[in-house]
């Protein structure tokens, strides 16, 4: 799988724009970076795709851009001239994907069946768009075809909302999703780019699921077990041990003394995807102590602590 993908699935939602003026291209960079969505797929449904992504790249650097609604090579050449890192086409054009590979850029072929997913497997792609995604059927139509194709990933753009994203986005065939719900037009109209960054803040925390898990405090004099039980009687749990300490509940984990964590104690965070969640808090400014990570047989992250503490408590995440 090409780098681009690894990177667009650590984001987890492309979102989809239509500009009619280059101008609103670099605030709408700016607003979809500080919002956590640093990813666009630029489309070619209108004239200021090519001067866009220019605007935007030169707005944002770190973003990654990608073109949409790619027809024919002339877009993709383009594309390519204004710094377009990936395509995206709404079917699949065998000379347009072939042209593509010649050109050494991804590209994200739209599919609706078997059949395009045959021509996908030819040209040697494992990740495709799935294009109208709801009107197609959604997520149950993608996994009925995922199934006699199970090494392709699936983009499903058409219909996914803030609503119904985390439906695609939790199962594993599903790399990410495009959406436009972000990308208001009347707040872009109105130059209102701080509207569209609260969108896309507010897709961001939908996608990540954010929660608190359990509380954990660190245990003294050997007091550790006996603290569980207490708990598990406040909260009507039950006591269970780990390696590191006991569950006196769910959400109640008490840590033995040779295995502390913070000053006061830690917080676990439960969100839908480590691997999502840390790339957004990094790209605020946090750090992680990698040195705590832990993986799932998939090399899937499953488990963090950030760096610092906050207030005494250490703050890991958890899927």
């Amino acid at each position: 799988m090409s780098d681009i993908y690894k990177k667009i699935h650590d984001i987890g939602i492309v979102p989809v724009i239509a500009l009619e003026k280059v101008e609103d291209a670099a605030p709408l960079a700016k607003a979809l970076c500080a919002g956590g969505l640093p990813v666009a797929e630029v489309t070619y449904r209108t004239d200021a795709a090519h001067d866009a992504m220019i605007e935007m790249r030169k707005a944002c650097p770190e973003m990654i851009i990608g073109a949409g609604t790619v027809t024919n090579r002339a877009q993709v050449n383009s594309a390519l001239d204004a710094g377009a890192e990936f395509i995206v086409s709404p079917g699949f054009n065998a000379d347009t994907v072939a042209y593509c590979q010649e050109k050494g850029v991804p590209i994200l072929p739209g599919t609706s069946n078997a059949a395009d997913l045959e021509m996908a497997l030819n040209y040697g792609l494992n990740v495709v768009k799935f294009f109208p995604a709801e009107q197609l059927g959604g997520l149950k139509m993608i996994k009925a075809l995922a199934a006699p194709y199970n090494k392709m990933k699936f983009v499903p753009t058409g219909g996914v909302k803030e609503n119904n994203v985390n439906d695609y986005l939790n199962d594993p065939v599903i790399l990410a999703c495009g959406g436009t719900w972000m990308i208001d037009k009347k707040a872009i109209a109105e130059k209102d780019f701080g509207k569209i960054e609260e969108l896309t803040r507010n897709a961001v925390k939908a996608m990540l699921g954010l929660k608190i898990k359990h509380v954990g405090i660190n245990s003294e004099n050997g007091n550790g077990a006996g603290l569980a039980k207490s708990f598990a009687k406040l909260f009507g749990g039950e006591v269970r041990e780990t390696s590191k300490g006991w569950f006196g509940s769910d959400f109640v984990e008490i840590m033995d003394e040779s295995h502390p964590f913070g000053k006061h104690g830690h917080i676990g965070v439960q969100v839908n995807n480590v691997d999502r969640a840390k790339r957004y808090f990094e790209s605020q400014g946090y750090s992680f102590d990698e040195s705590s990570a832990s993986y799932d047989e998939k090399g899937n992250l499953k488990f963090i602590y950030f760096k610092d503490e906050i207030g005494g408590f250490a703050v890991h995440l958890v899927k």
